[in-house]
């Protein structure tokens, strides 16, 4: 994923968890455009990433992508942008991010 985002001119920064993906915005003064999420980190009640980072900057774009649609409630409930489940590839969800950055309010 990294190398597709890399390929079509986005500025990748990847973390492995909540926690770390928390340390990156604040390190980048929320000056982040999207949070490309796992379906799991982005579900998960005791880390509520998507909350957190909302808190940050509340104009950070999130996408969550998941195995299945079990927590997709969940994951909207708490702010997600936009929800998808595999299989999907690598240059739809760059094309969903990319019309997400498009369709947003200017700052």
């Amino acid at each position: 994923m990294a190398g597709t985002f890399g390929l079509k001119g986005y500025e990748v920064h990847k973390t492995y968890s909540a926690e770390e993906c928390l340390n990156k915005v604040n390190e980048l003064d929320g000056k982040v455009d999207i949070v490309f999420v796992d379906g799991k980190i982005a579900a998960d009640r005791a880390a509520i990433l998507i909350i957190k980072v909302k808190r940050i900057n509340s104009n950070i774009r999130i996408m969550a992508l998941a195995e299945d649609e079990n927590d997709k409630t969940r994951v909207l409930d708490y702010g997600a942008d936009e929800f998808a489940t595999k299989p999907i590839s690598a240059e739809t969800i760059v094309d969903k991010i990319s019309a997400m950055l498009l369709t947003r309010e200017p700052r």
